[in-house]
């Protein structure tokens, strides 16, 4: 397969100024050799380099996770068998271009794509595990603490795939045994869920208040035509037994919204639980970043901080 019959595999696309060439499928394609494939996966990493570098508030971040893709479905799908040097280089780049991201202001795309950077490196830990994934572990870690304090639900993805790394990997038997375990405790007890209860508490009290909102306007509303009443009245038994039945009635919408207060309470409770197990798991993320990375360092003097 010559590199202009990959070419014609290919299509280009206009992306914020770019050329991004992208394969039209993978089930397509024939076996290529190792050359061909690197030629394929070069445009792909020095498109990804050239948007995450931008730190335009522009970057088609669907496009970059569709193309990071694409790379994990390519390379899963035994059309683009590497030697161990091929993976070598593949991760440096990946890893090299992730770390950028640690020296930004604007890291927001490098987040969001790191649960596809982790696809990536969980599919070449498969295959290539003669690897230090140290730095790639530690650039995950310290995304996947990011995209939880974004509130993010992909920083469950990236935990999934570390967790799928194999236990040869040294860095990871590290992680299984001291940390990841504590992670997948977390997830069992629905920390992945806190903040779409969160999320729903604050839905059915913006309710509670618009319907006690309702309920002022009629309390208003019905006191207003009770006093009209008292005033319009001729005849003083009729104007009591209005008075009595109107003054009920108003009692009852009252009484709805001290419930409506009490409801509003007992939510506004659940939600600061909601904060302080969400505050609690987040502290512990940092703290398991900072210390394996710290590990890393002393071990390392090279691994990004």
């Amino acid at each position: 397969m010559t590199r202009s019959t990959i070419e014609n595999f290919s299509m280009a696309n206009q992306a914020e100024g770019h050329v991004a060439f992208r394969l039209q499928g993978v089930d397509h394609l024939p076996v290529m050799a190792q050359e061909e494939s690197c030629h394929i996966l070069k445009q792909y990493f020095d498109f990804l380099d050239s948007s995450l570098s931008s730190q335009e508030e522009s970057v088609d971040i669907g496009l970059l996770q569709e193309m990071l893709l694409e790379i994990s479905l390519l390379l899963r799908s035994g059309k683009s068998p590497l030697r161990d040097d091929a993976y070598l280089r593949l991760l440096n780049r990946l890893t090299a271009i992730y770390a950028k991201g640690l020296k930004v202001e604007n890291d927001w795309a490098f987040a969001s794509t790191a649960a596809n950077f982790a696809d990536i490196l969980e599919s070449i830990s498969q295959r290539y595990q003669d690897y230090d994934y140290s730095h790639s572990v530690g650039l995950l870690l310290h995304y996947m603490d990011k995209l939880f304090n974004y509130q993010e639900e992909s920083w469950i993805d990236v935990f999934e795939h570390l967790l799928s790394m194999p236990d040869s990997i040294r860095i990871m038997q590290q992680l299984k045994n001291q940390h990841l375990q504590e992670i997948q405790n977390w997830v069992e007890e629905g920390v992945d869920n806190l903040f779409t209860i969160r999320d729903e508490q604050f839905e059915l009290i913006a309710n509670l208040d618009k319907r006690t909102e309702d309920l002022k306007k009629e309390i208003v509303k019905r006191e207003q035509a009770l006093l009209n009443v008292k005033q319009a009245a001729d005849r003083e038994g009729i104007a009591v037994l209005l008075h009595q039945q109107e003054r009920r009635e108003i009692e009852s919408l009252n009484e709805k919204q001290l419930a409506h207060h009490a409801e509003r309470k007992a939510k506004l409770e659940i939600i600061k639980l909601l904060d302080d197990n969400i505050q609690e798991f987040a502290d512990r993320l940092t703290e398991i970043r900072r210390s394996t990375l710290i590990r890393l360092v002393w071990r390392n003097p090279d691994t990004p901080k």
